[in-house]
């Protein structure tokens, strides 16, 4: 099983946060990221903590209506 550390976490959710309001990221860290979830043997366990995954979706919600 891999883990992802707090760092990794941290690009992870960074990433993501970007994709989904189409802001601009680095082409280093999607390929650093990528990297981390190409062992096909494991399975990927994040371990987000409940409010943090909270605090994140209002983010994206804010953004998202910010640009409509």
């Amino acid at each position: 099983m891999l883990i992802l550390n707090d760092a990794q976490a941290l690009v992870v959710e960074n990433l993501l946060t970007k994709m989904l309001i189409n802001d601009t990221y680095s082409v280093s860290q999607l390929e650093e990221a990528i990297v981390w979830f190409q062992r096909e043997t494991d399975r990927v366990s994040c371990p987000f903590e409940q409010v943090w995954s909270k605090n994140l979706a209002q983010e994206i919600v804010r953004e998202l209506r910010s640009q409509g």
